[in-house]
This record gives structure tokens, C-alpha cells and sequence, in this order.
């Protein structure tokens, strides 16, 4: 018997927009899925929740937003639960709603790339398919290197016309698929509502008229959401300091500091440069290391010495990522983290 094959499209939603329902038009068309789960997350772990409409606003959006797609289905099971939205528990309840389907989780590049991050992430990738689709500004070959090369084998990266068959379901894990994306983000709709600007087109006329009638995303002013406060070199905390002199002082090159303080969970702040080879970059992770010990500062964890291409030290609060040139470029990590305020050297 023919296993019926569902797609989870989770995601803050904040709002829905075309970019999302065109996705998964594509998504939906090439993997013949029977259906594809809309999930809203009441409390997404990576995301500042001061700039996040209200769960039942999202749901709502997300039900006005599909009504005329047959094949697409809102889902409350985050909403309902009340609490952070972690995919490994999702998935849990979705095995015991549909247990005899094949699960397909479907994610932009941008979000896999963060997949380290997750909660459980390996029993998340033994539960489901994954469909990683391309974004505009990221290259969807950077999946292979999620993982530092673990799990390559379990990747397999779609043609433009290519569908996966039950034969590659027994190979593969991961399906990376190019697909002619909307270029646009919730972000950007946000901003041009606050700013006044139409958002015509950007979303379904349904969610246009919700968002105004509900009179969200407006201005700070209107909704009462105190600015954050502004990153300045005097302000950082000592260790970023210490970091940044440090590097600087072996010519680590374009040295930018990212404010990743309501944006992301596991850390504070991202400082990232480049050397001019794998010798200059052990000598900067030296440097660091050295200046950070003798203010009784020490790493959680350190990775990549040996090649040296990409050295990240992990001191929790924040996080020192030496380059090499071409590395930071593929890797692309300001773009990544394209919100959050930034400092450079």
C-alpha cells in the first residue's frame, strides 16, 4: 500500500506571504504531497518574540491566506500547545496523527544552515525526509557543509525538473532543490508597513486587509515597543573587546561585530574576519585565545584549527568565526544573520 506523503511547512509566518505559498506550490507539484501542513509557531527558540504578531494572528493569517489552496492545510499544533516551538516535539505528534505517512519538512537554506541549533536535531533528521529550497542570496550547495561533511551522503541535490521516486527515498534523507523563489521576507513587509508603504502583492489581499484592520506591525510609537538599544564599540562587553584587539592586532581583515541579542538563542554576539592564509588564521586564534586566558575567559568549545579555513571559538555569549577569504564569502554569514545591527572594523 502506498504510503501518503505529507509536507510540514513550519515557520513564524510574521506575516504569511506569497514568497511562502509559491515555495510550496513548487514543493507541492514536484513531490506529488497529498498535503502540506501550514505550522505556525507559538514561540519560535531563534526569534526575537517583541517584533512577533500574537500565535492567533499568525494562525489566522495563515488561515485566510490558504483558504482557495485545496491541498494546503492550516495547522494549530504549535499554536494549541503554548509553548516553544521545538521541531523534534512537533514531529512527535505528527508520527501519532499520521502514522503511516511519509514526512517531508520542508525549510529554506537559510533555516537548515542554523539546523546545529536545534533542539535534538538528529533524532529530527531520523524522523522525516528533509526538502532544503533554495533562497535568493544563499547557495544551496551550502548545505553540504551544515554538518562539517557529516551527512553528505544522505544529500541528494534535485534537477529542475527532477521528482523523487521511492527508490531515492531508500538513498536519501536530504533533497535540495532549486526552485524560482519570490525575493522577499517578512522583514521587509514589516518595515514597509511601519514606514506606511503598500504591501500590495507582497501577501494575499485577505492577510493585507487582516494586518490593517488588526493594525499590526505598525510603528513603535503606535505599538508602544521600546527601541533596542543601540550597539556602539564603547558599549560591547569587555571579552568582545578583548576579542576584537586581539584580532586586529594580527591583521584579521574586515572585522564586522553582529548585535545577535533577541535574534538568536544561543549566543549574543557573532565576530567575524578573515586572514590571507591558514598560518595567519591559527596565529588570530592564538592571539585570541591568549588575551581572552588572561582575563580568565575560556572557550566552551573550539573547532576547525587543523584546517583552519573556518576557526570558530565558542564562548558562549559570543562567538569568534576566522576565515579564510573565500570561506567567509561562501559561507556568507553576515547575509545569514542580514537583521541584526552591525559594527565594523
Amino acid at each position: 500500500m502506498k504510503k501518503e506523503r505529507i509536507g510540514l511547512f513550519g515557520g513564524t509566518f510574521n506575516p504569511i506571504h506569497s514568497g511562502h505559498i509559491r515555495a510550496a506550490e513548487v514543493v507541492q507539484k514536484r513531490l506529488s504531497l497529498e498535503k502540506i501542513l501550514f505550522i505556525p509557531s507559538y514561540i519560535p527558540p531563534h526569534k526575537d518574540s517583541a517584533e512577533i504578531a500574537s500565535p492567533p494572528h499568525r494562525l489566522k493569517m495563515v488561515e485566510l491566506a490558504l483558504q482557495t489552496h485545496a491541498h494546503f492545510v492550516p495547522s494549530s499544533i504549535e499554536v494549541d500547545a503554548e509553548e516553544k516551538s521545538y521541531s523534534i516535539i512537533t514531529l512527535e505528534k505528527i508520527e501519532k496523527l499520521y502514522p503511516n505517512a511519509q514526512v517531508f519538512f520542508i525549510l529554506g537554506i537559510d533555516a537548515f544552515l542554523e539546523i546545529d541549533t536545534w533542539k535534538n536535531y538528529e533524532k529530527v533528521l531520523e524522523k522525516c525526509f528533509f526538502v532544503v529550497i533554495s533562497r535568493p542570496g544563499f547557495h544551496l550547495k551550502a548545505a553540504k557543509r551544515a554538518f562539517k561533511g557529516f551527512h553528505r551522503e544522505d544529500m541528494c541535490e534535485l534537477s529542475k525538473s527532477e521528482t523523487i521516486d521511492e527508490s531515492m527515498l531508500l538513498s536519501y534523507k536530504i533533497f535540495l532543490m532549486n526552485i524560482e523563489a519570490l525575493d522577499m521576507a517578512s522583514t521587509d513587509i514589516r518595515k514597509k508597513i511601519k514606514r506606511g508603504e503598500s504591501i500590495q502583492a507582497m501577501v494575499p489581499v485577505e492577510v493585507e486587509a487582516y494586518i490593517k484592520e488588526n493594525n499590526l506591525y505598525q510603528s513603535e510609537i503606535m505599538t508602544g515597543e521600546k527601541p533596542k538599544q543601540r550597539m556602539t564599540k564603547r558599549s560591547l562587553p569587555p571579552e568582545v573587546k578583548i576579542s576584537v584587539k586581539a584580532s586586529l592586532a594580527k591583521k584579521g581583515e574586515e572585522l564586522v561585530i553582529l548585535d545577535l541579542r533577541g535574534i538568536a538563542s544561543f549566543t549574543d554576539f557573532f565576530i567575524i574576519l578573515h586572514g590571507n592564509s591558514s598560518r595567519q588564521n591559527k596565529a588570530i586564534y592564538e592571539s585570541v585565545e591568549k588575551e581572552l586566558k588572561e582575563n580568565n575567559v575560556k572557550p566552551l568549545s573550539v573547532e576547525g584549527r587543523e584546517r583552519a579555513d573556518w576557526i570558530l571559538m565558542d564562548f558562549g555569549s559570543f562567538i569568534v568565526h576566522i576565515f579564510s577569504k573565500d570561506a567567509r564569502e561562501y559561507y556568507s554569514l553576515e547575509k545569514l544573520w542580514g537583521d541584526a545591527p552591525k559594527l565594523t572594523y
